[in-house]
């Protein structure tokens, strides 16, 4: 009698599973991709960016831009900080079939985009591809939200063409931001040394820490506060990050071990237009006692503009070979890099140069 009872309900099981109604297989939309992108970096700027689609897209459906990765604090575009929004201004967009700032042709089977721009884009700064949402697969699946490939030009340095928007001895402010293996901010204050005929540089970067004298804001701090200047004075824990690089006057630099540090880059700049310089380094290491971290084969890619205020300004890119915090190893580094130029009168006292 038991077995006669197992036996059907065996059997029921195997109805249920038969006869019951089949579950829908989730079906994703089409996902972009740059084709040729290693750890972020492209290295032919003469060649045509080319975007790889999982599946054949609806050409009618397709909006995308190339714009400079320029972002605030929280990572949102300039049009993406709610009413405080502004309109991007791509170095190449595509709305359906209508180019801007070139062309671009689709493979036959719609699954290959081959973007030529009318100027070549730009060499150093972090750059990203916005895939806008409402693309859709000839299957009819669709994107829903906002696509962003982060990626930047590789710049090798020929070491003959030189630089005259760089002084042979300048002082700079440096923000990085770092996006992996851990997020986080590394405050630098920098002097470069560079030869203006050939561009070759030699530079130190120094840790920065924010200022803890006391007396700076209206109002008293805390004795483990640091005081903010801008935007407005406020007392704020030392390591909050900084905005931007404006924010140089509430920081010291801090080359005293176990948490101060100092690193030497080699490197090469060179000019590509009026005003404007591209600034790569070889890798380097940057070691810190306190906490035991270090970033091996640093490299840092950008481009610098100088400004009506005489001010050098720049974004780029920011890698690292290998992250060890203590003896655990974490993997490569990624992340962008914005600097500004500083004068004597603005640079702090003791900025150290390189050996």
């Amino acid at each position: 009698m038991r077995a006669r009872t197992l036996l059907l309900s065996l059997l029921s099981v195997i109805l249920l599973v038969v006869l019951a109604p089949g579950c829908d297989r989730y079906v994703g939309p089409p996902f972009p991709a740059i084709e040729g992108l290693r750890e972020g970096m492209l290295t032919d700027t003469n060649a045509p960016l080319v975007v790889t689609f999982t599946k054949p897209i609806v050409p009618e459906t397709l909006a995308l831009r190339v714009v400079k990765l320029d972002t605030d604090v929280e990572g949102n575009l300039a049009d993406e900080r709610g009413p405080a929004s502004e309109e991007l201004s791509p170095f190449f967009a595509l709305d359906g079939l209508n180019p801007s700032g070139g062309t671009a042709d689709l493979s036959p089977d719609g699954m290959v985009l081959t973007i030529t721009p009318s100027a070549r884009f730009p060499v150093g700064p972090k750059l990203a591809l916005l895939v806008e949402p409402g693309l859709r697969s000839v299957g009819g699946e669709e994107t829903r939200s906002r696509k962003r490939i982060p990626f930047a030009y590789a710049f090798v340095c020929s070491g003959t063409r030189g630089t005259t928007v760089l002084p042979e001895s300048g002082l700079y402010f440096a923000l990085l931001e770092v996006e992996q293996p851990v997020g986080t901010q590394i405050q630098l204050f920098g002097r470069i040394n560079v030869d203006p005929k050939t561009g070759r540089l030699r530079g130190q970067f120094t840790n920065a820490d924010r200022i803890t004298t006391p007396g700076r804001c209206p109002t008293p701090c805390a004795s483990s506060e640091a005081c903010r200047l801008l935007p407005t004075p406020e007392c704020v824990v030392p390591s909050l990050r900084a905005g931007n690089t404006e924010e140089f006057s509430d920081f010291l630099p801090n080359v005293t071990p176990p948490v101060g540090y100092s690193f030497t880059v080699e490197g090469c700049a060179e000019d590509q237009a009026e005003n404007v310089t591209s600034l790569a380094t070889a890798p380097a290491n940057l070691v810190v006692q306190q906490p035991a971290v270090t970033v091996a084969g640093l490299v840092i890619t950008t481009q610098l503009t100088r400004g009506p205020d005489g001010v050098i300004r720049g974004n780029g890119a920011g890698t690292g070979d290998q992250v060890v915090l203590g003896t655990s190893q974490l993997g490569r580094a990624g992340g962008t890099i914005a600097m500004r130029s500083l004068t004597p009168a603005e640079a702090p006292p003791d900025i150290p140069g390189p050996p």
